[in-house]
């Protein structure tokens, strides 16, 4: 900043930058939410069953024994959906154990340091307060 300018254009320059910084703030909530890792494994597991259908139901009628005998696409396709339904589980196992480990991890981490807790609180909602829009201030009327 430099001393040619307005106080009117500080002052938008101050919200632009709170506004940024709350966005940044809202993406980074966002982002590591456990909800978030739940629905991104959840997703995992869709596209893989998504694949699992193409499978059985494009190249799987096509399939041939070793001998060369066709085989029906429902026998072709019953390692693919066992191994989809492995896929599934363990996906979601996954996001579960993450989802509690981040949690047991935070618990942790304030029952080892309970100062460092409260510090890291008080220093959130202090960002938050800053980010937040400030009162509508009445002013006398200014010389001008």
């Amino acid at each position: 900043m430099t001393q040619d300018q307005d106080p009117e254009q500080i002052r938008d320059d101050i919200e632009q930058t709170q506004r940024e910084l709350s966005a940044n703030v809202d993406a980074l909530t966002a982002k590591l939410s456990p909800q978030r890792v739940v629905q991104d494994k959840v997703q995992q597991a869709r596209t893989a069953m998504g694949s699992v259908k193409e499978r059985i139901t494009g190249s799987g009628a096509k399939k041939a024994s070793a001998d060369g005998v066709p085989v029906p696409a429902v026998a072709a396709a019953t390692g693919t959906v066992s191994s989809a339904k492995g896929t599934v589980s363990s996906a979601t196992s996954s996001a579960a154990k993450t989802a509690g480990t981040v949690t047991a991890a935070a618990r942790r981490g304030i029952l080892a340091s309970p100062v460092a807790a409260v510090l890291i609180a008080f220093g959130a909602g202090w960002l938050i307060a800053a980010l937040l829009p400030s009162p509508v201030r009445r002013s006398g009327p200014r010389a001008g």
